[in-house]
């Protein structure tokens, strides 16, 4: 992973927006955050694992963790996150939270993550780092963003923890077989049962049992051939006797046929006759028949239109009369039209000079009561320009004598400048006194033991030296004291007559006598106990006093730094109060400017109060003038549109043409809109009136016209339809006595059959032909009838074998099917054993083959195993550094545990637990398995660049150790590694090539400044 971006505001100490670009700090492979210790450092790793994962290490969601991880000044945080993933793709993760209305509750966290793809950020489903960062939140923490007090966690874990995160990391998992092993075992196991099951139900199958079956179905398959041709041959006697049979029956019943049809004969030859006499009537008479029918028709339907067409004569004459009269009527009128049009014009023009003489008494109604409007109105414009002329005089003093706001600003600056002096001269103070009170403490404990600081470590080397010699002694007595317990012992056993172990003799003289041997080595083993206890705690005071000793030396160099910082502030105060230049003022006594200021802030609140008052003054000026300007504009337009109606009034007058104006000078203007719209309504009733009679009159006279030509056409044509049909009567009469009928009566009767002659013809060809054909059948039946023999006797006979015969073969059929049916099924359970017991054998050697495996497998010890490969490479790969920065006197190992160990070169190669390794050499230790793990990680994913970050450990190590350890970092740019650390030493700012500067601001909270 390699981080691009991070902004941080409203996370804990962040009151504002912070931002880092890491492009700048990552160039050079080595950068540093600095700051004092709370200026918020390690925040900024605690925000990016948050934005990652949603977790952290101070606070868990039981303890209001968003609440207690927001700025107390602020009501929103909100983290952002760029980074480029060992896939070299491009993430932002974002976190952000808010304030709600009650100060102690805060909204629900929410994160988001987008990928950059394209030029643009698109969200992703899951913001779950670990989806892209391949790490669990602790496995990060371990490997690239190491916070506080986390650097050893990897060096010091115990192996089955450590055995976990490496199988996290590597993905040993897939070395895991245990689990499918098993998984693939009870498969096995149940096919097994599965098959033993589906054998059992195959005991009474053999191939000898097979072979039984197929011998009685060939000798049941030749019996049924053998019965087969017996009733085919039956079959075919049935069938040419129950033929002849047949023949006979056929016979029989065409006979009755052709007697029936015999019986019909005399009715279809009547029906011949029929349809003969209809067909020549027909022919003749229906045609003519039909033209004397429509000849007489057509002259009933003139004669009734003549009849109707003098009926609309007599009718259209009379309405011509009506309304000739009615035209009489209004002709005089008619004659006077145009004088009635310009009577109702110049009625126009006078009601239009009375409607134009009221507006002109309205008009001068309000030019009259504005103009005393328009004049109070320009008093108070006067009166108010007077007022904003005075009110800016007095504005104008007021901001002459107020002070200059650039030297108020000067002058409180430098009071502000001199108080934070003064606070940083009293934190100085206060720090150095602290730092020299912990130094106190720090070596009371030295001085308390009696104990020189120069000279602890040499005088309690030789304390230890003593004891062990001393201890040495002890063992020594304790040896021959061992000696002396087994020679008594064996003096203990000596009998007489019987040899001495030691020298073999059989005389015992003096044998040796104990004196209390035992309660003498209980008591030597009693001091070795208290000797040893006295070494143990001797050691546990040097590694106490070591860490003293190192507090020791950190809180000296933290209180020079503090006496330093106390100076420089106390000469940069003096110099501050060198700089104080305004005389009407006292550096010391800051009450005479705040008065000073406290009287220019109210004369510049009176000067606002005044400005304010001014544009209140001009806003109500501009509203007056603004109603005069609307005032004047109306009386102006009042006059110049009673001009116009003067206007108007005059040339109405002027278009006069038969009315004068002095006679209906008193008549109102409702009288005259009454008289014109009776003039009107007259004029309208001769127009209408004239028109309409005009059109009827002439309407009239046209169907006048045209009923008399059309009535006379129809008498003509009345006259030709009679000639017509007394030729057509005449023509009809001759044919009735040619064909031998008295009237057309006759003729209609014969008509009306309607008879259907194409139907009726052809049933009487169907019948002739179908008795026809039933005496050539007959003829041909008794033929084939001749010479057959048939006995009905022999057909009955026959039958019944026959239908014997079809029933044994049925069930020799069914027999036969039978036996193939179960050896065909019995074949099928034959070979389907055979294959069930081949997949039996197979599954027999798979569970052995299983088992092996499973042995194998159990408890995760081939995880295991892989897992302390990997570990012995991490060891490899750390070493390589670790022998660099401990000049080849230390070396990391693994023991049979999975567990690291150091070989102390330094004393024979013996072996010792890590944890007796000092804060300096537990933090080089720690650095090279780091380096060595983020190597892996990298090569695991493939990425180009790796990172991670280091909070702790610098303050440990020693001026040259320090020399080393940058070295190897800075040797990690040239093997494409970055590295960034946090540290509250000033002094390594020198010595990294990139940095930022994180300052904890009263005011403002964090502030990052790049260095």
């Amino acid at each position: 992973m390699l981080p691009l971006y991070l902004s941080i505001e409203g996370l804990y100490s962040y009151q504002t927006k912070q931002e880092i670009d890491f492009s700048r700090l990552t160039e050079t492979g080595l950068f540093g955050i600095f700051g004092n210790v709370g200026s918020g450092k390690s925040s900024i790793l605690e925000a990016i694992g948050f934005a990652l994962y949603g977790e952290t290490e101070r606070l868990n969601k039981q303890e209001k963790r968003t609440y207690n991880m927001l700025n107390l000044k602020s009501d929103a945080a909100c983290i952002v996150f760029d980074f480029l993933n060992f896939e070299n793709r491009k993430f932002r993760f974002v976190a952000q939270w808010k304030r709600k209305k009650k100060f102690e509750e805060t909204s629900t966290l929410e994160r988001l993550s987008y990928e950059w793809i394209g030029d643009n950020w698109v969200p992703m489903e899951s913001a779950e780092g670990a989806l892209v960062t391949n790490l669990s939140y602790a496995n990060f923490r371990r490997t690239i963003i190491i916070p506080q007090g986390q650097f050893k966690e990897f060096l010091e874990l115990k192996g089955k923890e450590r055995s976990y995160m490496m199988k996290e990391i590597f993905n040993l998992n897939r070395f895991d077989l245990g689990p499918k092993t098993a998984v693939l075992q009870r498969t096995n196991n149940s096919k097994l049962e599965h098959l033993r099951g589906a054998l059992s139900g195959f005991e009474t199958v053999s191939v000898e049992k097979l072979q039984e079956k197929l011998v009685a179905l060939e000798s049941a398959q030749r019996a049924l051939l053998d019965l087969k041709t017996i009733t085919q041959q039956l079959e075919s006697q049935c069938k040419t006797l129950a033929d002849n049979r047949q023949n006979r029956l056929n016979l029989q019943a065409k006979q009755e046929e052709f007697t029936l049809l015999n019986q019909d004969k005399a009715r279809i030859t009547q029906l011949d006759n029929e349809l003969r006499v209809y067909e020549n009537t027909n022919r003749v008479f229906r045609e003519l028949l039909n033209v004397a029918f429509t000849l007489n028709k057509d002259k009933e339907q003139l004669t009734y239109k003549l009849e109707q067409l003098t009926t609309k004569k007599r009718t259209t004459l009379h309405q011509l009369e009506q309304k000739e009269k009615e035209w009489l009527a209004i002709a005089d009128d008619f004659q006077r039209l145009e004088f009635f049009r310009a009577e109702v014009e110049d009625l126009k023009l006078l009601i239009a000079n009375a409607e134009h003489a009221k507006e002109l008494n309205v008009l001068n109604k309000r030019v009259q009561d504005g103009k005393p409007v328009v004049e109070k109105e320009q008093a108070q414009e006067a009166e108010l320009q007077k007022s904003i002329f005075e009110k800016e005089l007095g504005l104008d003093e007021l901001k002459n004598g107020k002070a200059d706001t650039t030297a108020l600003l000067a002058i409180e600056n430098w009071y502000q400048t001199d108080e934070t002096l003064k606070a940083q001269i009293i934190e100085n103070a206060e720090n150095k006194k602290l730092y020299v009170a912990e130094i106190e403490s720090i070596g009371a404990e030295f001085t308390k033991q009696n104990l020189l600081f120069e000279t602890w470590e040499e005088q309690l080397a030789e304390q230890e030296k003593n004891l062990e010699k001393y201890l040495h002694q002890l063992q020594e007595e304790e040896t021959q004291l061992n000696v002396q317990l087994k020679l008594a012992e064996f003096a203990d056993n000596l009998e007489d007559g019987h040899s001495c172990p030691l020298c073999g003799s059989l005389d015992h003289p003096q044998p040796m006598v104990s004196d209390d041997l035992a309660s003498k080595s209980q008591s030597l083993q009693q001091e070795k106990n208290n000797i040893r206890k006295e070494i143990s705690e001797l050691k546990l005071n040097v590694n106490q006093l070591t860490r003293s000793a190192t507090r020791l030396k950190d809180k000296q160099t933290q209180a020079a730094q503090a006496d330093v910082k106390l100076t420089d502030s106390e000469h940069r105060q003096k110099q501050h109060l060198d700089v104080f230049s305004w005389s009407d003022f006292s550096p010391t006594d800051k009450s005479i400017f705040l008065t000073y200021k406290q009287e220019n802030q109210l004369a510049e609140e009176r000067i606002r109060s005044i400005e304010q008052e001014i544009k209140d003054l001009r806003q109500q000026l501009s509203t007056v003038q603004g109603k005069i300007e609307k005032y004047k504009g109306s009386l102006a337009e009042f006059e110049q549109k009673i001009v116009v109606l003067d206007s108007l009034i005059a040339q109405n007058l002027g278009q006069l043409r038969y009315l004068k104006a002095e006679d209906f000078k008193n008549k109102t203007e409702i009288a005259l809109a009454e008289q014109k719209e009776r003039v009107a309504d007259r004029l309208a009733f001769l127009e209408k009136s004239y028109i309409s009679i005009n059109e009827v009159l002439q309407q009239l006279r046209t169907e006048l016209a045209a009923v008399n030509a059309e009535r006379n056409m129809a008498k003509e044509q009345f006259q030709q339809l009679a000639q017509l049909q007394k030729e057509k009567q005449a023509e009809i009469s001759a044919l009735l006595n040619e064909h031998g009928f008295n009237d057309t009566m006759q003729v209609q009767q014969v008509l009306q059959k309607n008879l259907n002659t194409e139907e009726i013809r052809q049933r009487i060809q169907d019948f002739a032909m179908k008795v026809q054909l039933v005496q050539n059948k007959i003829e041909e039946l008794q033929q084939l009838i001749e010479g057959d023999n048939y006995s009905e006797e022999e057909f009955k006979q026959k039958s019944e074998l026959f239908i014997l015969k079809q029933e044994e073969l049925e069930l020799q059929v069914r027999s036969t099917g039978a036996l193939e049916s179960e050896c065909t099924q019995l074949q099928v359970e034959v070979e389907k054993k055979e294959r069930l017991l081949e997949d039996y054998q197979q599954l027999s050697i798979r569970k052995s083959n299983l088992t092996t495996l499973e042995n194998l497998f159990r408890g995760a010890g081939f995880v295991n195993y892989v897992s302390s490969i990997h570990l012995q490479r991490l060891c490899s790969i750390a070493n390589e550094r670790f022998h660099r920065l401990t000049r080849n006197s230390l070396s990391l190992t693994i023991n049979e545990s999975n567990e690291f160990e150091v070989i102390d070169f330094l004393n024979n190669g013996f072996k010792r637990s890590v944890k007796t390794l000092s804060g300096g050499q537990s933090f080089q230790a720690s650095l090279c398995l780091a380096l060595a793990l983020a190597e892996n990680i990298q090569a695991l994913n493939k990425a180009d660049r790796n990172f991670f970050f280091i909070d702790e450990g610098f303050g440990t190590q020693d001026t040259d150790s320090i020399n080393t350890v940058f070295e190897t970092l800075q040797y990690l740019h040239k093997e494409n590694r970055i590295v960034g650390i946090i540290s509250h030493v000033e002094e390594l700012k020198e010595r990294i090539p990139s940095s930022i500067t994180v300052k904890n601001d009263k005011e403002k909270g964090s502030q990052v400044q790049y260095n």
